[in-house]
């Protein structure tokens, strides 16, 4: 039998020191611009979608 790989989403979580950032599934964390925060709060953009962009960013 083939094992399913379980993918890890991103997602947004509040900092105590930095305010909200963006989880990747790799651990790493990458702290939001101030628009970004704005977009989140008003469920403009998702984690799902803020990843893409950093993804598309770093392979530029």
């Amino acid at each position: 039998m083939s094992e399913a790989r379980e993918y890890k989403e991103s997602r947004i979580e509040d900092e105590p020191i930095l305010g909200a950032v963006l989880v990747l599934p790799s651990g790493t964390i990458q702290p939001l611009t101030f628009w970004e925060r704005v977009l989140v709060a008003l469920h403009l953009t998702s984690a799902k979608a803020l990843e893409a962009r950093y993804f598309n960013l770093a392979n530029s």
